[in-house]
């Protein structure tokens, strides 16, 4: 049978270090516990139409600073098991409650390529489908294979496959249509064995750092290395300074938009996609908006990473939300682009 705490701060699981109380709170760390999952979101008593939240590691999520009215289920579901292998690949079965980046560590050490790039990202192995994770060029989508699931509403449990899963830039079906419908207990990714070149090595600064360490023909360790060393010199430490890290998505705009702008700022590096579309970083047109290192409030934009809000201190979601709000307005009054926060509210 689950425990269920009542009105538990929710500031202990946020990275941004806001929001009020959960109503209802539990954790989950094995398969069993979800036939009593089940029973609680059938109940008529006190828990009749109290909607199942799923918490992960809270590094992409800003809290209201009210009592919100869920139950939220923290999943520690454990366990890393190669389920199929062949010359050329071997297939993982990771547990959502592990922790994403001791996962890529591990791969690592395995001689496995495709997580790589995927270093240093924060939270668990539940989020990385929810949020089709990216980074340095590689999205967790083109890794995963399957994803098990735990239907709230039936209480069945059972794998949807990749290409059910409707994954886009920082999306997925589990952010849209099946929000709230599905949680996620463990995800299967096919990682190779055969070394190709790593998408990080696209990456001017990427290949600068390894240059300037006198590595010519980095391998995966070294390409994970330097990663979490530029990744810890462009955010902030969430223990130190509270954030989700990349508070924006960089926008995918037509390329007659980004080469308006090109005419004005010609040494700035966006990139080309296809169907004449072309990704502009965030990061890039909050800083040349004049907005990075700036105060808004009690939150400021950071001042290495105009991509990263962060909480100084006293900051409530009302003025992450306000700070938010003024960003996304000077930057569309500069550029003629809407900005899109990638956290979820709640």
């Amino acid at each position: 049978m689950l425990n269920i705490e009542e009105y538990v701060d929710i500031k202990q699981f946020s990275s941004l270090k806001v929001g009020g109380q959960f109503r209802y709170f539990s954790i989950i760390s094995k398969k069993e516990d979800f036939p009593s999952l089940y029973a609680i979101a059938e109940d008529d008593g006190k828990y009749k139409g109290v909607p199942i939240f799923v918490l992960g590691g809270g590094s992409n999520v800003v809290f209201s600073d009210e009592v919100i009215n869920v139950l939220a289920v923290k999943i520690e579901i454990k366990g890393f098991d190669i389920v199929r292998e062949s010359d050329d690949y071997t297939d993982i079965k990771v547990g959502a409650g592990e922790v994403w980046d001791e996962v890529v560590s591990r791969t690592v050490d395995m001689g496995l390529s495709g997580f790589e790039s995927l270093s240093g990202i924060p939270g668990t192995v539940g989020a990385s489908p929810v949020q089709n994770i990216g980074a340095y060029g590689s999205e967790v989508k083109d890794m995963i294979q399957e994803v098990e699931v735990y239907e709230i509403e039936t209480g069945k449990i059972f794998n949807i496959l990749n290409k059910d899963c409707k994954f886009e830039y920082r999306d997925s079906i589990f952010k849209n249509e099946a929000k709230g419908k599905y949680i996620i207990i463990s995800v299967v990714y096919r990682l190779n064995k055969i070394i190709s070149p790593s998408t990080a090595l696209s990456y001017p600064g990427v290949m600068k750092f390894l240059e300037e360490k006198g590595i010519q023909n980095p391998n995966l360790k070294q390409i994970r290395g330097a990663v979490i060393d530029i990744r810890k010199s462009k955010l902030p430490n969430p223990k130190e300074k509270p954030n989700v890290g990349s508070f924006f998505k960089n926008p995918i705009v037509l390329n007659e938009v980004a080469y308006k702008i090109l005419e004005e700022f010609p040494n700035a590096k966006f990139f080309s996609l296809k169907d004449d579309l072309t990704k502009i970083p965030a990061g890039w047109l909050i800083e040349n908006a004049g907005l990075k290192g700036v105060s808004l409030g009690h939150v400021s934009v950071y001042d290495k990473n105009a991509l990263v809000l962060v909480n100084d201190g006293d900051a409530t979601s009302e003025d992450i939300i306000k700070a938010r709000n003024e960003i996304v307005r000077i930057v569309k009054d500069k550029f003629g682009i809407t900005l899109e926060q990638e956290p979820e509210i709640l």
